[in-house]
């Protein structure tokens, strides 16, 4: 891939822009976490009243208009289109088994909020191990580069432990592994990487994925909460995809909203 010139400048203010929005929003997201789940005295109103209260509206609706995706992750969200019951099964999913399944409206809504957050999680860990192979390859001598890829690295990290404790409190099980559909779908791409800019497209992609997921969630979960929650990640995430469009250079104009059409679905490879 041809390399462009990188601002470096201009990518290590975004890169505090980012930091910031990230130290602003996780703070009252994990207060808000602790208030709704540690407290059994909150009544169904208070407890959204508590979420909206400990999250950064503005944060929220910070959310970039990234649209653009690569072939290998592309392959990932095509197969999570359809069968994803049978990707998760292969998967080693630790669901509750359709054995036992719910035996009430409740019970059943709750799983459905377990899958979201699994899954989310699950591309959060992706992200992590990603970011790694880009840290270890060799392939990135840019030192804001280097710098993006360790911070977005922790964040992402970050991200996931709020999931994964976000199951727990919702009844389920953590998962804490990359997403293995992703993963395989991808696999050829890593290893076909040979340059910087190489890299960054990977890295584009998979924000890409998780922002575009994570609105896709919105208005689906049962705990209206977690609407809110999953948006202060996902507002992150395009902004990660919306600095390395930048550094990637490109030239298409961004749409005025975020859109959905390559989000993975909920249970897809866990």
């Amino acid at each position: 891939m041809t390399r462009p010139e990188v601002p470096n400048d201009q990518l290590r203010r975004e890169l505090r822009e980012i930091d910031e929005l990230q130290q602003s929003s996780m703070p009252g997201f994990r207060a808000a976490v602790r208030r709704l789940f540690g407290d059994a005295a909150h009544t169904d109103d208070e407890r959204a009243a508590v979420a909206l209260g400990g999250l950064s509206r503005r944060n929220v609706l910070r959310i970039g208009g990234v649209t653009v995706l690569g072939g290998a992750v592309l392959a990932a969200c095509g197969s999570s289109s359809g069968g994803s019951s049978a990707t998760s099964a292969a998967a080693g999913s630790t669901l509750p088994p359709t054995s036992a399944a719910p035996t009430t409206a409740a019970a059943a809504a709750a799983v459905g909020d377990v899958a979201i957050l699994r899954t989310a999680s699950s591309i959060e860990e992706l992200a992590v191990a990603a970011y790694q192979i880009a840290i270890d390859s060799g392939l990135v001598t840019t030192a804001a580069i280097a710098d993006a890829a360790k911070l977005f690295q922790a964040q992402h990290r970050e991200h996931s432990a709020l999931f994964q404790a976000q199951t727990k409190a919702a009844g389920g099980e953590a998962f804490a592994m990359a997403n293995p559909a992703i993963l395989a779908a991808i696999k050829p791409a890593v290893d076909a990487l040979t340059d910087e800019m190489g890299v960054v497209a990977l890295a584009f992609d998979l924000e890409t994925v998780a922002a575009q997921t994570y609105q896709s969630n919105v208005g689906t979960f049962t705990d209206a909460k977690l609407n809110a929650a999953i948006m202060t990640v996902g507002g992150v995430e395009a902004r990660h995809a919306a600095v390395l469009a930048g550094v990637l250079r490109q030239l298409q104009v961004p749409k005025a909203f975020q859109v959905t059409d390559k989000a993975v679905k909920p249970g897809t490879g866990v």
